[in-house]
């Protein structure tokens, strides 16, 4: 694929035979700057030797500038950028398994503490998604903050049982 410049604008990306169209009919000239990858930097027309054969079917026209030898270059090459690949991607760290918080949260929720457990199911069903996007870090913080409040509805629910375990054994007491 060829870019050109045409009225100091750059053009393209066009196949070369369109372009070699345009320097048949006219449109463009000897002097017209062009690149490719490959090319290195911007070269006129008559000194690409794949596209100067397209010139010699044209009669020169008194109009055409002349051609351009030790001008700067005012364009630079177009960069290709690869549209981004989710599977070329890597993470920031080891995969996080939302799946296992994910099951301690719920048995926490339905076996000790129901407002801390479900906060904690809340976090733990984000991190699935946020990884899959290529949230590694926002995984992480879903991660970190399910486990939190997991651990902290597990502990009150056993601080719970405790308590009431002490209660039944000190009113059997008496």
């Amino acid at each position: 694929m060829w870019y050109y410049s045409q009225n100091n604008q750059q053009m393209g990306p066009v196949a070369e035979e369109e372009l070699k169209t345009k320097l048949r009919s006219g449109v463009l000239v000897a002097s017209t700057l062009v690149w490719k990858d490959g090319l290195g930097d911007w070269k006129p027309v008559s000194e690409v030797a794949e596209l100067a054969t397209a010139l010699n079917t044209v009669a020169p026209s008194a109009t055409a500038p002349p051609a351009m030898s030790g001008v700067t270059n005012p364009y630079t090459p177009p960069i290709s950028q690869p549209a981004p690949s989710y599977a070329q991607q890597t993470p920031m760290g080891p995969p996080i398994n939302g799946g296992a918080i994910l099951g301690f949260a719920i048995a926490v929720t339905r076996l000790c503490c129901l407002p801390f457990g479900v906060a904690g199911i809340v976090y733990a069903a984000q991190i699935n998604s946020k990884q899959s996007v290529g949230d590694y870090l926002g995984a992480a913080e879903s991660a970190r903050k399910a486990k939190l409040w997991t651990w902290l509805g597990f502990g009150f629910g056993l601080l719970v049982c405790v308590l009431y375990g002490a209660a039944a054994f000190a009113g059997s007491l008496s």
